[in-house]
């Protein structure tokens, strides 16, 4: 193997593939990144076995060849030289990357040794634009429990329509749900054919996390195959596995109309919200919200032994019941931060106490947006 490329195409496909290696790892091939040729194209791999990465990136290929070497020590040296071209080149088991003024050595093993990396047969089942999905996961991700011993609620609910997908999460707490649209001109029959008995699957959520920092630009294309999740294009390529189980069945909780209904200024809450955090100060601080006596704001008051306390008040619309609950003050925090709002208002939609309570956006005409839904439940006190 023989290649000549730009040292800053390296460090950045390094960059996009180490970070799924693992540090605490029983096979040494596993701390390795796979370097070889396909489709004219120099491609760096790597996997932990649930998940695996490949970035193509151009550059002159002499000579085919493959080699598996520590991602560690390449990782390294591409941050410390300044050189704008590399040459690397296979020796036996051995990388010999070459600049102008450094030569270094790196012990490899043999690319045999490396974890295949799935293929997916048949045609895709659709394409998904970059920055649609990429703009959406932090507003999923926000829900998704972690290292809780239900493996279904560490992952992110994917469900299928003919012409649309839904994310959702939950953490028992609180529940994102975001729809995404589909360009009807990309779906394929075989797509179709799959969802008849596939409805949903659970997707892990370290594989969406790789999927906005790997993909930047363009068109995605997406499969499933053999409980595998394939999300490709020219320039990189995810595989992960997915998670096995029933995702809970949240719909159910979720109220079919609310008797509450508030108009509120998204950024004026926001620093409600956020002066009575710095009071609560800590991950399960409470805030209480409430509607005024002439129902025309919310007022919010948070207090803690150490910090003191705080009221603040926010104009609102209020259609609806009076009311009054307690919130932990960070999950509405981050809930309402995580909507999209084309106008400066937002929604609240609630019932009675201690029930589910929506956030949604408004769209230019001043009506719902579709795309995000926020639901948190209030801290019930006996």
């Amino acid at each position: 193997m023989l290649f000549n490329c730009k040292t800053i195409n390296l460090k950045n496909a390094l960059q996009k593939t180490e970070r799924i290696i693992s540090k605490q790892i029983t096979l040494p091939v596993l701390g390795n990144i796979l370097l070889s040729v396909e489709r004219g194209m120099l491609v760096v791999s790597s996997t932990n076995l649930e998940m695996a990465i490949k970035i193509y990136l151009g550059g002159k290929i002499e000579k085919e060849g493959q080699i598996t070497i520590p991602a560690r020590i390449l990782s390294g040296f591409l941050s410390s030289i300044e050189d704008e071209n590399i040459e690397g080149e296979v020796i036996g088991e051995d990388l010999l990357i070459k600049s102008i003024k450094h030569k270094l050595k790196i012990k490899g093993m043999d690319a045999k040794e490396f974890p295949i990396i799935p293929e997916f047969n048949g045609e895709i089942f659709f394409r998904l634009n970059t920055s649609v999905l990429g703009n959406l996961i932090p507003n999923i991700m926000i829900s998704v429990a972690h290292n809780d011993t239900r493996q279904e609620l560490n992952g992110v609910f994917v469900r299928f329509f003919e012409d649309f997908l839904i994310f959702a999460s939950t953490d028992s707490f609180r529940l994102s749900e975001i729809k995404i649209k589909l360009d009807k001109k990309t779906i394929t029959e075989e797509y179709l054919i799959f969802i008849k008995n596939n409805p949903s699957i659970i997707l892990p959520a370290s594989t969406l996390i790789e999927i906005q920092r790997v993909f930047e630009k363009g068109e995605m294309e997406i499969k499933i195959d053999q409980n595998q999740f394939f999300i490709q294009n020219k320039e990189a390529k995810i595989v992960s596995r997915l998670i096995n189980g029933n995702y809970p069945e949240y719909q159910q909780i979720l109220p079919e109309k609310y008797e509450t209904i508030i108009k509120i200024n998204k950024n004026e809450l926001l620093t409600a919200l956020k002066i009575a955090l710095l009071v609560v100060g800590n991950q399960n601080g409470e805030v209480n919200i409430k509607s005024s006596s002439d129902k025309k704001s919310i007022i919010l008051t948070s207090q803690s032994i150490d910090a003191g306390e705080n009221i603040s008040e926010v104009s609102a619309e209020i259609n609806g019941e009076s009311f009054e609950m307690i919130f932990n003050c960070r999950y509405f925090l981050e809930g309402l931060n995580s909507l999209i709002s084309d106008k400066n208002e937002v929604l609240l939609k609630m019932n009675k106490k201690n029930t589910p309570v929506c956030l949604k956006g408004l769209n230019q005409q001043g009506q719902e947006k579709e795309e995000i839904s926020y639901i948190i439940m209030p801290i019930v006190k006996d």
